[in-house]
């Protein structure tokens, strides 16, 4: 699915240098890489932000800067990542399940306002694949609810319409959260994560909180976690942010070569591509019952290929004690259909041809 010695063979000198940089300044938390990639983060996305240890740190961290806890209900898609819902859970909190779009694969607006109760504190909007989310939408339809963006999957992606156009997804919430996987849109060389937002007290709220709840050191406010963004990660976060846009760039072409190469394909529904997407994923349903199929076909063929996700999270054996209040056959349909194709940026022309060719013989 993804190929990081190809990827990173351009700028690989640049990586071993910061690398080295770190391993020799002898400051091996915090320090000036952590602080110089959080300023350059901070000036890309168009509002501050912090880095922590990972994104599912990141998620936590927001929920406790925004006081959620027992008793408390937060909103959030069946269809995505169990990170979403797992943080909930751990604060004593209870996730209520929406259901998503089968077009964008984001959270349905038109369930929202059903699912709002009292007990309703905040809601965790997924910006899924790489696409944004419709957070205006999500505001008119529960206002005055903290909005909380996961943007795990969606670094660099924008709005380009509406009231929030040229804004970065994971800056016009309450609180915007980013990973930094190795395989994420920017990724490290291991784990990390960022927290953005443009309420300074919010924002310095969870800085403390990710810092054992600390104000100055042994000086303890709050109930906190230790979680820091590495300096190696800042270090090599810093050289990858940079070739960002290219990579990008690169991953759009190569989408619209899969758009032209598999459109009219019988059996097939390809994903809605708009302006301001990222290609986190490069995601097709498949129909018919043939997903699992077609998928077992491309790796006899040596081609990867993922689920994202193979079920809905109120699914999962974990999270069956939350109450599903309204309809999810749409996250059910999806899990059973979608599939994720190679789309890195090192990719050529020819490894996309055997991939669709692969598909269609397969389908034929």
């Amino acid at each position: 699915m993804i190929d990081f010695q190809r990827i990173h063979r351009p700028y690989q000198e640049e990586l071993s240098a910061a690398l080295e940089r770190v391993m020799h300044s002898g400051q091996y938390i915090g320090g000036p890489e952590s602080a110089t990639f959080e300023a350059d983060l901070s000036k890309y996305l168009g509002a501050q932000a912090i880095g922590v240890a990972n994104g599912t740190d990141a998620l936590q961290i927001a929920l406790m800067a925004l006081g959620i806890g027992p008793g408390d209900e937060v909103i959030v898609p069946a269809f995505t990542y169990a990170a979403s819902a797992e943080v909930i859970g751990l604060l004593g909190a209870t996730a209520v399940w929406c259901d998503v779009d089968d077009g964008t694969f984001n959270l349905a607006i038109d369930q929202l306002a059903t699912l709002r109760t009292p007990q309703t504190k905040a809601i965790i909007v997924v910006h899924l694949y790489g696409r944004c989310a419709d957070v205006a939408a999500v505001e008119q339809a529960l206002p005055g609810v903290a909005i909380i963006e996961d943007t795990a999957q969606a670094f660099g992606a924008q709005w380009t319409s509406g009231p929030y156009a040229g804004h970065n997804a994971g800056t016009v919430g309450a609180i915007g959260t980013f990973s930094f996987f190795p395989t994420k849109s920017l990724g490290g060389l291991g784990d990390g994560g960022a927290i953005c937002s443009r309420d300074t007290d919010l924002l310095s709220r969870a800085q403390q909180i990710a810092s054992h709840g600390q104000s100055k050191k042994y000086h303890h406010q709050c109930i906190g976690v230790n979680s820091r963004l590495d300096p190696l990660q800042a270090a090599i976060l810093g050289v990858k942010l940079k070739y960002f846009n290219k990579s990008v760039d690169r991953k759009k072409s190569i989408t619209s070569m899969y758009l032209d190469l598999l459109s009219g394909v019988d059996g097939l529904v390809l994903p809605e591509i708009v302006d301001g997407h990222i290609i986190h994923q490069f995601t097709i349903r498949v129909l018919g019952g043939k997903r699992n199929g077609l998928q077992a076909f491309l790796k006899e063929h040596g081609i990867d290929s993922m689920v994202y996700y193979p079920m809905g999270l109120h699914q999962q054996e974990a999270y069956k004690h939350w109450t599903t209040k309204v309809t999810l056959q749409v996250s059910e349909r999806l899990s059973h259909e979608v599939l994720s194709l190679p789309v890195h940026e090192a990719l050529v022309a020819e490894e996309v041809k055997l991939v669709v060719d692969t598909i269609k013989a397969y389908l034929s």
